[in-house]
């Protein structure tokens, strides 16, 4: 399970336990199943761990996502879904690293999960390396753990964990990514930023008021599991400058 899927659920969480004036309430697996707990919801008055007794349930896990309407061998079939922004309750020591970080950097983000999805996912490492020499005037840096590849020139901040890694997003100025785990953890600080969805998925299926999209439609999304020319013909059409453009009305 993915970091965004943990955050979506927290989202869909957060909202009932608002409804129901403060209570707490559990994740379920799927439907009379079993409750999960993820580190991203630690701390979090919203969600019940496993131990806590609670009245309310949200189910969110394999196979019982808002955003899923049925896993193909080779396809998902995507249905519209709007995430709700989950905030994330940091600890004192993520507080911490986060003030000790200087500000006003950009986040950029070329990394994709080692999936055979994931070709259809892939903006291009040359397509980043031609944005971020756009803008040699911005602070970009990267957010991960020792050994990210790096693009060209672009420093690291080095984080232990995916929570210090939003943490880190706090004192961010915007950030641009692949859809993915870092945009949901930049939905969740209130970051501004640019997703690149290309024609896999699109922001009618996980997308944020927030954060300006690039999709290439028709429709909410191919979701081919596996190597697609549509996937990839959706991508090589986004250009640097058309993300440079967007990004511009992030900084701005």
């Amino acid at each position: 399970m993915g970091l965004g899927d943990e955050l979506m659920a927290a989202g869909e969480a957060q909202r009932l336990s608002k409804i129901k004036k403060g209570h707490k309430v559990a994740i379920l697996d799927r439907p009379e199943g079993k409750r999960r707990w993820h580190p991203l919801w630690e701390n979090n008055p919203h969600i019940a761990k496993l131990d806590d007794k609670c009245r309310f349930s949200v189910v969110n896990g394999p196979g019982y996502r808002g955003y899923i309407q049925e896993k193909k061998t080779d396809k998902w079939i995507w249905q519209s879904y709007s995430p709700i922004p989950a905030k994330i309750f940091f600890s004192i020591e993520e507080r911490e690293f986060a003030a000790s970080l200087s500000d006003n950097f950009v986040v950029i983000e070329p990394g994709l999960k080692k999936k055979p999805e994931s070709v259809n996912r892939d903006w291009g490492w040359d397509n980043f390396v031609t944005l971020a020499k756009m803008f040699p005037n911005l602070n970009w840096v990267q957010v991960g753990p020792a050994g990210t590849k790096l693009l060209p020139g672009v420093p690291l901040i080095k984080t232990l964990s995916p929570r210090m890694a939003a943490a880190a997003l706090t004192k961010a100025r915007s950030f641009v990514s692949h859809e993915g785990g870092m945009h949901h953890m930049a939905a969740a600080v209130g970051l501004k930023g640019v997703v690149i969805y290309g024609g896999f998925t699109s922001q009618h299926v996980s997308g944020y008021d927030i954060h300006r999209h690039l999709s290439i439609g028709p429709g909410i999304g191919c979701g081919s599991r596996i190597r697609c020319t549509h996937c990839q013909a959706a991508m090589k059409s986004i250009t640097p400058d058309m993300v440079a453009s967007e990004l511009i009305q992030c900084i701005k």
